[in-house]
């Protein structure tokens, strides 16, 4: 089974991109899942150490992390997002190693593709088979951006600019999927990105469909 990467920045067409690789066959899995199920457990020990950086006022009514508050917060405080990702992102590490040994048992699937934001922030795009980044203008973020989380403009520059740059993420890309048009346009690029990578790596199609 290969390990593929899939990043991009934030509303760059990183899911839509995902869900059409599933459908294609591949197994797919998102980073953020993985932090979301971890970060939001009530009373956890992870959960605990975010409320004592943060300060109570990170709480819900029923004392869980209050996540419009958590998202708002992590975005424009450079020192908190920090203390999350060297917190949280270990564990997101363990557990989709986990997940990839399970998968790979299983003998179902010749492509395992995982999304995730940060695999070039924090170094680990080297190990992945190849690296795929979905890209988008910074315009069309700002709207996907807007409308996804009705935010203002100048909340959604804000939010893109505290991420990595991404002619930084494509500069470490092995195929490149432009978004910027519509769903069935996304899905025709994805397709021949999928179908360059089983020529590429000498995967049989009919493992995967």
């Amino acid at each position: 089974m290969e390990i593929i990467g899939l990043t991009g920045g934030i509303c760059s067409g990183k899911t839509q991109v995902l869900q059409i690789f599933t459908e294609l066959g591949a197994f797919t899995l998102k980073a953020d899942d993985l932090a979301k199920q971890i970060i939001f457990i009530k009373n956890s020990p992870v959960s605990k150490e975010i409320v004592s950086f943060f300060g109570k006022k990170v709480l819900d009514g029923n004392n869980g992390i209050d996540k419009n508050y958590f998202s708002k917060t992590i975005f424009s405080d450079p020192e908190k997002r920090a203390f999350v990702n060297e917190l949280v992102h270990p564990l997101v590490d363990q557990e989709k190693k986990k997940r990839i040994k399970e998968i790979a048992a299983t003998g179902l699937y010749s492509l395992f593709v995982y999304e995730s934001a940060l695999m070039v922030e924090n170094d680990t795009f080297k190990s992945y088979r190849r690296v795929i980044v979905a890209f988008t203008s910074p315009e069309e973020q700002e709207r996907r951006l807007m409308l996804r989380d009705g935010i203002s403009r100048a909340e959604a520059k804000a939010r893109i600019q505290a991420q990595f740059p991404l002619k930084e993420k494509l500069k470490i890309a092995n195929y490149i999927i432009d978004t910027s048009g519509s769903f069935e346009q996304t899905r025709t690029k994805t397709c021949e990105v999928f179908h360059l990578l089983q020529n590429d790596l000498g995967l049989d199609g009919d493992e995967l469909i």
